[in-house]
């Protein structure tokens, strides 16, 4: 018996050494630790030009490593993959990304990201995707790069997709910034890191792009803060994003909006974003509304994501259907009994909120909805994102 005890002690020091090893020392040791057995070793794969040197690949990084052998699968599996797109892939990476949370941490211009989970034969796993521009280029591949994306599973202890944690999701979106940079780095892609703090740095005032500028926290009446901005500098037809947040820290009082969200999708990106939606629960109609008191008040549970109102809409833009979704952050003090009540004209002042940003996103003559000529706007609904 203390043979085969120390017989597991050593293989368990064994695989935790090869985690800390494996795909460049980039996967979250701390939060794998528990998944590491001691009666199995590892098995890793992992190759990529940015590994070996000399392989004429478009995969920068690819990486699996897996414990224990399931009937048909590994019981525990990790995967990382950097792939550098060529302009054909970025359409199908955008339109067809079967990843379908949103990311939930801020991202800089030039790149885009979403979360999501999945089931296992055993549990369930969680995944993000990140797509980042580099300015310079990728050097070293056959045809001419752009962009390159990254994409993550870990293993989740929750039991199936839908009780994957919030703080699941934000391991797999750190892991996928923390690979991001080191590609940045690596290739010396002509961009700034990507900061994994989930709270805008201060700036020296607001600047957003023209195609963002209707995003006027004044004139909307949302957090009297310092706020920064993110979002498109040119206009595309197939997609369209701007992002607003408070720059400083802390919840102001009375729940003000301190953040929110525009994205508008067309055509076949229409069609891919709401499937990924609806797939998650997150497209209007999946989820019910969250139950009230007699007073009308809701009870918001703290999910360590902050909680948001989206509210959709259908357009026909440029001739194609299209999608939009305004998406605003409320600020919520939960305090040491991880809930808050929202009394109900507070609630109410959130679909305000929503349909204020919404009705400016469209009549703005610079924003994307007025350079796609989009017409016979449909409200769809609203969808509460927040733990009840």
């Amino acid at each position: 018996m203390v043979w085969f005890t120390a017989g597991r002690t050593q293989q368990r020091a064994a695989n935790l050494d090869q985690l800390e090893r494996a795909c460049a020392g980039l996967l979250p040791g701390e939060q794998l630790r528990g998944f590491v057995p001691g009666n199995s070793a590892g098995a890793l794969e992992e190759y990529g030009t940015m590994i070996d040197p000399g392989q004429e690949s478009r995969a920068l990084l690819n990486c699996t490593l897996s414990w224990g052998a399931g009937r048909w699968e590994p019981e525990t599996l990790v995967q990382v993959r950097v792939e550098a797109l060529i302009a054909s892939q970025v359409a199908v990476a955008d339109a067809g990304d079967r990843s379908v949370g949103d990311f939930p941490m801020p991202l800089p211009p030039g790149a885009r990201g979403s979360t999501g989970a999945d089931d296992r034969v055993n549990g369930s796993e969680v995944s993000a995707s990140l797509q980042v521009a580099c300015p310079r280029g990728l050097p070293g591949r056959s045809r001419p790069s752009e962009r390159f994306q990254v994409s993550v599973e870990l293993p989740s202890k929750a039991d199936s997709k839908y009780d994957v944690p919030a703080s699941d999701h934000l391991v797999a979106a750190r892991t996928a910034v923390g690979i991001a940079n080191w590609v940045i780095g690596q290739q010396n892609c002509g961009r700034e890191p990507i900061r994994t703090n989930a709270t805008p740095r201060p700036v020296e005032g607001p600047t957003p792009t023209k195609l963002c500028a209707w995003m006027d926290p004044d004139e909307l009446e949302f957090a009297e803060e310092e706020w920064e901005f993110s979002g498109d500098g040119t206009y595309d037809q197939r997609v369209g994003s701007c992002t607003g947040h408070i720059a400083g820290y802390g919840a102001p009082p009375a729940m003000p909006v301190v953040g929110v969200t525009a994205e508008s999708w067309s055509g076949e990106f229409a069609r891919g974003a709401y499937e990924r939606h609806t797939y998650a629960g997150t497209a209007p109609g999946r989820r019910t509304p969250a139950p009230t008191t007699p007073a009308g008040s809701v009870v918001i549970k703290d999910s360590g994501i902050p909680p948001a109102l989206a509210l959709w809409a259908e357009s026909v833009c440029d001739g194609s259907p299209s999608y939009h979704r305004i998406t605003v952050t409320p600020a919520l003090s939960f305090g040491d009994k991880k809930e808050v009540v929202v009394e109900a004209h507070v609630r109410k002042r959130f679909s305000t909120d929503a349909r204020a940003a919404l009705d400016r996103y469209l009549a703005a003559a610079d924003g994307w909805p007025q350079r796609s000529r989009c017409r016979d706007t449909k409200i769809l609904g609203e969808v509460e994102q927040w733990l009840r």
